[in-house]
């Protein structure tokens, strides 16, 4: 009986990965109509179309869709569509004379939102490469399932609550009414900052292709750009500002902007608050430190400053400087892409809602050695957290810096590279932020010396940042004890 609800399940998985892997080939059409139009090669999309689209169909044929239950499937679900469409998406690189580990760790890196690259000179990839390189990033930065929530009715078999909680968790784990409807005013409401966006970059003198890549990496936080030296290729304060309004609005809470235009006044959202007086307070003594040690002038050091902050702190990597050199702004860069931004946004890092509770749980608990008869609740917008989700948070915060710890020794191991790069090159990809703090992987370097083994590692960490940590450990687990008991 046993063994027949597994087999159930994961029938109803292939049938679901199908349904996205059809989805996820129309797209590829895309890039390759860009690149026969410009007389680029295009028949390397033209066959990842082909692939993908007969396997899906193929796994719809051979799966199931019955009603799931439980956060194990829908745990499955979700990596297991994340892990199927990166394999997929890397066909068109690796037709492209890109190793298959090489693709997959450019895939990885697109649709998680991280913005590592293995490309030593990204100006000679053809405009389709491009255009799917950022295509991934503005696929991936609303999330694959989330998507999949307003698009396929078909979900609703399943819990969508649930589903949207396996991608993007909440301290409070809220129930939305008819979620559905909900994810597909989200949806509109990301894609349609993506066209403001890309707007406003045309408006400001960017090539409209450009803009139209720029603007998906910038909202999705992703990073991915088409010049070796990123957005500081332009030399233009304007796009670099508007690069920064838009890394900030890509790491607010989405759903924010829904209770903002539905009730038409400015909602009050605690994360919201603290990630913009974070942002601002970092900046202000980046600048400082930027302005008092290299001499760039008033107004260069405020923008240089100010973009290297948000681009780090939104997890986004485009950079316009080498601050690798920036020894205090280093630092405090490095430590801001663990905070990242707000949850139910696009950017990665462990989210400002977690950083409160944890912060508002120390405070308490010494409040309390000092007043044992005081409250010790914890409160977030308002509202008071069970003692189940502010343990939640602290579980979250355990694993993620453990993770961190053990990934970094490990990749010290596979690479035997120096400690700065190690460390640094596991932070980049488990908060999703692209680039190190070393030459290597810095802002003029990339992760093509890298081995095999190092790139697939360093995938699976952005991987596992991007879903923030809980459903690849929970599969992993789950698989593990499925063999003990055979």
């Amino acid at each position: 009986m046993e063994n027949h609800h597994h087999l159930q399940t994961f029938r109803s998985v292939v049938f679901i990965v199908g349904v996205f892997l059809l989805l996820f080939s129309l797209i590829m059409v895309i890039p390759a109509i860009t690149n026969k139009c410009l007389s680029y090669e295009w028949k390397n999309f033209l066959a990842g179309f082909i692939i993908t689209s007969t396997s899906g169909a193929t796994f719809i044929l051979l799966g199931r869709l019955i009603r799931l239950h439980g956060m194990p499937a829908i745990f499955a679900i979700t990596s297991c569509t994340w892990v199927a469409l990166s394999l997929f998406a890397a066909i068109p690189f690796y037709l492209d004379n890109l190793s298959y580990v090489d693709a997959l760790f450019e895939t990885v890196s697109g649709l998680t939102t991280t913005g590592a690259t293995v490309f030593s000179d990204v100006e000679k990839q053809s405009p389709g490469i491009l255009l799917w390189r950022a295509m991934l990033h503005g696929i991936g930065g609303f999330g694959i399932i989330t998507v999949g929530i307003a698009v396929f009715p078909m979900l609703k078999v399943l819990s969508l609550n649930n589903l949207l909680y396996s991608e993007y968790s909440d301290a409070t784990k809220r129930r939305l009414p008819n979620t559905r409807s909900v994810m597909i005013h989200a949806t509109a409401i990301y894609y349609g900052l993506i066209l403001l966006c890309i707007f406003f970059y045309y408006l400001a003198g960017m090539p409209l292709f450009d803009a139209i890549c720029h603007g998906m990496s910038a909202v999705s936080t992703g990073g991915f750009a088409n010049y070796n030296d990123s957005i500081g290729h332009y030399n233009d304060p304007i796009l670099k500002a508007i690069t920064i309004i838009f890394m900030i609005l890509g790491s607010l809470p989405f759903l924010s902007y829904l209770r903002i235009i539905g009730r038409l006044y400015i909602y009050h959202d605690e994360q919201v608050f603290y990630f913009v007086r974070i942002v601002i307070v970092s900046s202000l003594f980046a600048y400082f430190c930027l302005y008092k040690n290299v001499n760039l002038g008033i107004s260069l050091s405020f923008i240089d400053s100010t973009f290297t902050i948000t681009s780090f702190i939104t997890s986004t990597g485009y950079v316009v400087c080498n601050y690798v050199d920036w020894s205090f702004i280093s630092v405090l860069a490095f430590f801001l892409t663990f905070v990242g931004g707000c949850g139910g946004s696009a950017s990665g890092g462990i989210k400002v809602f977690r950083l409160i509770v944890f912060l508002r749980s120390i405070g308490n608990h010494f409040h309390l050695l000092l007043n044992p008869d005081a409250d010790n609740r914890v409160k977030f917008n308002d509202k008071t957290l069970e003692n189940d989700e502010v343990r939640s948070v602290f579980t979250f915060f355990a694993i993620y810096i453990l993770t961190f710890a053990i990934s970094s020794i490990v990749m010290s191991y596979l690479s035997n590279t120096d400690f700065v790069t190690s460390i640094s090159s596991v932070s980049a990809t488990l908060t999703n932020s692209g680039p190190g703090f070393s030459n290597l992987i810095g802002p003029s370097g990339n992760y093509s010396s890298f081995s095999n083994e190092v790139k697939l590692f360093l995938s699976f960490l952005m991987l596992l940042g991007r879903l923030e940590i809980l459903p690849i450990y929970f599969c992993i687990g789950s698989l593990f004890l499925f063999n003990r008991r055979k």
